[in-house]
């Protein structure tokens, strides 16, 4: 459409040139006119005709649907974008060059819109940081919290525990009730009156003849729950779980009852018994066997002399948690 628009245009251009100039020559001789007439008339139509031809090229050009944006581009035709001045030999795209290079990639790379749902590495970083500080407060708090628990006193000796499968020696397993109360409240300490023991095979052979004579008096088993050795070891008697033989001792519900093997009226139990009496206590509140405020006694036999166990008694009224005596019902 505007290649027949120039055209017309144009035409009407020349003839109004071509008119002006024949009025210009009226005046002049008419061979002259005519010679100089012809000549003027190629010139102009030659220019005309280079006039033309150039805007039609150009609207050709601005029309084409090769030139238009280079979001339309075509990668399949790009071989046919060319410079239309330039002629079928010269291929050049005019408006459009892709690149592939790793530059461009990361720059589209970088534009792209970041990930909402992506946690940051800082952030990262300092969630964990804050969860380990609060890991490290709550064992410092544990560490300090059993600090403050009391305990009887620091024990240097250890603990040595002879069960009772060591020593018994019956087909049958002892047969005693069982203790109510997970943590006992009340330790009773008495000696056995009786020789003492300072190797663990004698203090094997007092346990094996202590319960054979009480099962041969009265139909019982051993009545105490532990007994201490003049070897610095406590033996299993009736254990932590259940109740003492004693029927005159009191709170056979509440109450564990502990023998030190010998006789301590007039002398006291060694250095390493009194140690091992002491990691019993420790022992038995490790492991929720005893209460840590329980109360420590001692027992008074009205048929004994009144200074039966006077030796071992003047000792623990030394020590922590004691509590005085209770009676033995006869």
């Amino acid at each position: 459409m505007l290649i027949v628009l120039n055209s017309r245009f144009f035409a009407s251009l020349i003839e109004r040139r071509l008119q002006t100039l024949v009025e210009s020559f009226a005046d002049q001789d008419p061979d002259r006119k005519i010679h100089h007439s012809v000549h003027l008339l190629e010139r102009a139509g030659a220019k005309c005709f280079t006039l033309m031809l150039s805007t039609a090229r150009t609207v050709a050009a601005s029309s084409s649907s090769r030139l238009h944006s280079p979001v339309a581009w075509n990668r399949r035709s790009a071989q046919d974008y060319y410079d239309l001045e330039a002629g079928e030999t010269e291929r050049t795209p005019l408006l459009y060059a892709r690149d592939n290079s790793r530059e461009a990639l990361r720059y589209r790379t970088k534009l792209r819109p970041a990930n909402p749902n992506r946690v940051h590495p800082v952030a990262l970083g300092l969630m964990v940081a804050l969860l380990i500080f609060l890991l490290l407060g709550v064992v410092i708090g544990v560490y300090l919290l059993l600090l403050t628990v009391q305990r009887p006193w620091p024990v240097s000796h250890p603990f040595f525990l002879v069960e009772r499968t060591a020593w018994w020696q019956y087909p049958i397993a002892m047969e005693a009730a069982t203790l109510d109360r997970q943590a006992i409240t009340d330790v009773i300490v008495v000696h056995t009156d009786s020789e003492g023991c300072f190797d663990q095979g004698q203090c094997v052979r007092f346990l094996q003849n202590t319960e054979q004579s009480y099962w041969s008096v009265g139909g019982g088993h051993i009545p105490y729950n532990f007994l201490v050795g003049g070897d610095g070891v406590t033996y299993e008697a009736r254990g932590w779980k259940s109740q003492h033989g004693f029927k005159d001792l009191p709170g056979q519900n509440t109450t564990l009852v502990v023998g030190m093997i010998g006789n301590f009226t007039d002398r006291q139990p060694t250095a390493v018994q009194y140690a091992e009496l002491k990691a019993f206590f420790t022992e038995s509140i490790r492991r929720f066997s005893l209460s840590p405020q329980y109360r420590l006694h001692g027992a008074i036999n009205s048929t004994r002399a009144a200074n039966d166990g006077a030796a071992l008694y003047n000792q623990l009224q030394r020590w922590p948690h004691w509590n005085g005596f209770v009676h033995q019902q006869v």
